[in-house]
């Protein structure tokens, strides 16, 4: 194992520069990352996480689906959305039912589901208006649109 450092050739240096100035996957990747830390800041202290009130406020507005549909809402894969589904239902904040056909199970919020939403939803607005105030809310709205590109179809 080498302990000195290599150099690293002028046109991969060059290259990386660019990467790291203009690339999309990098850009979103740091952005997210950032934007993430300010939700679970704001849900520090919550019975659930920020991710979790992301999945309760997509079947809210949805319900029922299931855990395919779930997973192109969320833009997760079904095993990721599998998972977390099952730790919400361990704290009783969704339930499954069957499907016309019974080999699809289809998620519905409970009660708890629905009282968690309301009371974390000043939680999720504060970190929603720490965001804006970073980004403001005019280069938002020009951003919405591209990045909404990416995932609907």
């Amino acid at each position: 194992m080498s302990t000195q450092e290599p150099d690293i050739p002028l046109k991969l240096t060059r290259e990386l520069k660019r990467i790291e100035s203009f690339c999309p996957g990098y850009t979103l990747r740091r952005a997210q990352k950032t934007v993430s830390r300010l939700f679970e800041a704001s849900f520090r202290g919550a019975q659930i996480t920020s991710s979790q009130y992301a999945i309760l406020l997509t079947l809210a507005i949805n319900q029922p689906l299931s855990t395919g549909t779930l997973s192109v809402q969320l833009s997760s894969e079904v095993s990721t959305v599998t998972r977390n589904m099952q730790a919400l239902e361990k704290l009783d904040l969704v339930m499954t039912r069957p499907g016309a056909d019974k080999r699809f199970r289809h998620y519905h919020l409970t009660e708890t589901g629905v009282h968690a939403l309301e009371e974390n939803l000043p939680r999720w607005k504060e970190a929603q208006k720490q965001t804006m105030s970073r980004v403001g809310k005019m280069r938002w709205m020009a951003m919405l649109g591209g990045l909404k590109s990416l995932y609907d179809e």
